[in-house]
């Protein structure tokens, strides 16, 4: 891989497999990650080599595994699912908020000294826009794309969506960018890119200030109504 890369070493490696009690579907076992002579200590020896600055793994998974994972000390940074219709990494949920609970991941983080960096800022393109392309993959239960769609729709128009497209904070992708940007608990957030615009949107975004205190309130009855969804 470096070859192709034409590096020597890169920044940040991650462990990217959900981490469960136990091994199987993709999933490694927390055991399997820990233990003498497991993932991880492959994974040192790299950094050790200089293969590697950083080490990194993906916040999916058995959240309590996660959370442990998190705990050892052992990770650098962990990727963290995070965004307008999902942050239950960060905050307490109301109780009638429906979604996959990734409760705690960001206090783990905070706890342990691990940068949390955000990934599906977007939700999968649902935030960005409301066409979809064909190629979106969920990768969390209770979030099908038609739900997650009405999830877009209702906080959308809380804060006040336009007939072209833009709310008072910008176009969706910015608006929902400034949201996560909003949490001084976070590290960074991942962008995913299909075309120039969608870059220039985000220095936008990143440039803007966080979404502001009222809109951030505006959200509350959405959640604590679960979407109007029932």
């Amino acid at each position: 891989s470096l070859e192709r890369l034409k590096r020597e070493s890169v920044d940040l490696f991650f462990l990217h497999n959900p981490i469960a009690p136990e091994t199987g579907d993709g999933a490694l076992s927390l055991d399997l990650v820990l233990r003498s002579g497991g993932v991880m200590d492959a994974i040192e020896r790299m950094r050790e080599q200089g293969l590697t600055r950083f080490t990194g793994m993906t916040a999916l998974g058995d959240n309590e595994s996660v959370k442990q994972a998190i705990g050892s000390g052992r990770f650098d940074c962990a990727q963290v699912y995070y965004n307008m219709l999902n942050p239950s990494a960060a905050r307490a949920m109301p109780p009638a908020w429906q979604g996959h609970s990734f409760d705690g991941l960001v206090a783990a983080c905070r706890a342990q000294g691990t940068a949390s960096m955000v990934i599906r800022a977007l939700a999968s393109g649902v935030l960005a826009a409301e066409q979809r392309h064909g190629r979106e993959v969920v990768i969390t239960d209770d979030s099908p794309l038609d739900v997650e769609a009405a999830r877009a729709r209702a906080a959308f128009g809380a804060l006040g969506l336009d007939e072209s497209g833009r709310t008072p904070y910008g176009t969706r992708s910015q608006t929902a960018l400034r949201y996560v940007l909003a949490n001084p608990d976070l590290s960074c957030t991942e962008v995913g890119l299909a075309e120039l615009d969608h870059l220039e949107q985000a220095l936008e975004a990143a440039a803007a200030d966080p979404l502001p205190a009222d809109a951030l309130a505006k959200l509350e009855p959405v959640y604590e109504s679960n979407f109007g969804l029932g």
